[in-house]
């Protein structure tokens, strides 16, 4: 099982922390990842494919939203054509840089993007074993990660 946060020795002093922690997470994340992969299928949706409607609240380039779901520009094309194909995204002009083409939601998008949305994260049960204020400490903690991860170029820049 487990040991208890206070347990683990200090992560600068001790690397077997480092693992520990990095167990923890793989632990929490594996069970969120299956239920948005099962929640993707029950729309026709690839997780990845879930993903990027997720990370389209506003128009993003496609360089970008790559970026941001830890993929190479090349493999992104794949996901957004079939996006495409399926008028979930559309692909607009930049208005400022005419070779850059932005991917924006389409109504059928914003529409599939907010049941996702609902579903998801009213049926995920993961951290109610926390109360209000230990999910807002997590919360901070990750976040104060992701910023760590992001300011050394461990992790792409997260839109809000």
């Amino acid at each position: 099982m487990h040991n208890h946060p206070s347990d683990l020795p200090s992560p600068a002093a001790d690397p077997r922390a480092q693992r520990q922690l990095a167990d923890l997470c793989f632990a929490v994340i594996r069970p969120l990842r299956h239920h948005a992969s099962e929640l993707a299928a029950e729309f026709d949706l690839s997780f990845l494919q879930s993903r990027a409607l997720w990370r389209l609240e506003q128009p993003l380039a496609t360089g970008a939203l790559a970026e941001q779901l830890g993929l190479d520009p090349s493999n992104i094309t794949g996901v957004v054509d079939r996006l495409e194909a399926r008028g979930l995204i559309e692909r607009q002009p930049h208005p400022e840089d005419r070779r850059v083409k932005l991917l924006a939601l389409t109504r059928a998008g914003r529409a599939i993007r907010a049941d996702l949305n609902e579903r998801l994260f009213t049926t995920v049960t993961l951290f109610e074993a926390l109360t209000a204020d230990e999910q807002r400490e997590l919360a901070a903690l990750l976040t104060k990660v992701v910023e760590h991860a992001e300011a050394t170029g461990q992790l792409a820049p997260v839109a809000p």
